[in-house]
């Protein structure tokens, strides 16, 4: 999702009650769930232009994106820059959160932006419109953050990703937010990660990249489609350190449940034969502007610096794939360039999915996903 778009966005939007907890499951006891909060900053309202992030928000999107297709989410919000303020993510986790998940459930936030205050014992997370000269009054702390999630989120397992350690100062004190060990207990069955060891700076999307390929399968080492805490955090220290030539170790809080499931490999529906033999109805051109296409997977193949451009979207780059969050329906532009030369297309999007676009007859085409 990009900037400016709606606060929240609800992927596979369901309705739950809170249950009480039961002792001893029945046959008849509904699946746990996985819902998730993601958030990334990569400007500030009010901090200085040169300690954006230029790669938070796409960070975001991409992990937002991973955990919904490839690690058994049921449900993942994205808040990013003018979205994501002080009282906004609040009232997400308040009003929203606090309402759809029950005690059966692993709920995760992840956050990727600024955070102040690591390096002297008192890490704060910082949010769209939080004032450097009010920091106490418009910034978190992990305490009262992770006191927030034990009162509005009535989930039996937590966890809780913070990519807050970057390069920079903000009124002389160093852009390092919380590690591991910096948030309060969230219980037993919780998993606090932080993208590197205390002091450390991080190499932007270094981390997002590695945690991404762990819980969409890469850290499952005994496979059996699960990722538990042990696999995810074994996998993290291992290529994160590697990817940065040992600069930067993730950590995660010392007391957690080696065996706590945090991903679960999606099995793929199978649809009818009949169904997905249907074929497109198309969408007249005049009702289009009052389709939203909730969002769109571009995958590029056979040359480099993949762009597109949707209507009421920004530019984006793909590399070779990215996504297009919550879009007008019709046509999205394409471009690529190939042999020294830039090839461009034109592709109707009309409903979510995967759109691939490659050369054919020297000439940049793409095909559609299958119709919902």
């Amino acid at each position: 999702m990009r900037s400016g778009v709606r606060p929240a966005m609800v992927l596979a939007a369901a309705g739950l009650t809170l249950l009480p907890l039961v002792r001893g499951a029945s046959a008849q006891d509904p699946e746990p769930r996985r819902i998730a909060l993601v958030i990334g900053l990569s400007s500030y309202e009010r901090l200085p232009p040169e300690v954006g992030i230029d790669t938070a928000r796409t960070d975001a999107a991409r992990i937002a994106a991973a955990l919904e297709q490839s690690a058994g989410f049921d449900q993942v919000r994205l808040l990013t820059d003018a979205s994501a303020t002080f009282g906004n993510v609040q009232s997400v986790l308040r009003e929203q959160v606090s309402k759809e998940v029950a005690y059966r459930d692993l709920f995760l936030l992840y956050f990727v932006g600024h955070g102040v205050g690591g390096d002297y014992g008192e890490p704060r997370l910082l949010f769209y419109d939080t004032d450097p000269d009010a920091l106490e009054t418009t910034s978190l702390t992990a305490a009262e953050l992770g006191a927030q999630l034990q009162k509005w989120v009535p989930a039996s397992r937590y966890m809780v990703v913070t990519d807050a350690a970057h390069e920079g100062t903000l009124n002389g004190l160093a852009l390092l937010g919380p590690t591991g060990n910096d948030w309060p207990s969230l219980g037993q069955k919780s998993f606090i990660l932080s993208s590197a060891a205390p002091r450390q700076v991080v190499r932007p999307g270094v981390f997002a990249k590695s945690f991404i390929e762990g819980m969409s399968g890469d850290a499952d080492s005994n496979g059996d489609g699960v990722v538990t805490g042990s696999e995810l955090n074994g996998y993290l220290v291992v290529s994160v350190p590697n990817a940065t030539d040992g600069a930067q170790l993730p950590t995660v809080q010392g007391k957690y449940d080696p065996n706590l499931e945090l991903a679960k490999k999606r099995v793929a529906a199978v649809a009818p034969a009949a169904a997905a033999a249907a074929p497109a109805v198309p969408v007249p051109e005049a009702v289009r502007p009052n389709i939203r296409v909730e969002k769109a997977k571009f995958v590029f193949n056979g040359g480099g610096a993949p762009k597109v451009q949707c209507l009421e979207a920004p530019l984006t780059a793909c590399d070779p794939s990215c996504y297009v969050w919550d879009l007008q329906a019709g046509p999205c532009k394409v471009s690529m360039m190939v042999d020294g030369r830039e090839l461009t297309g034109e592709i109707e999007v009309l409903y979510r999915g995967a759109y691939t676009c490659g050369v054919y007859l020297d000439a940049l085409q793409c095909s559609s996903p299958p119709p919902p």
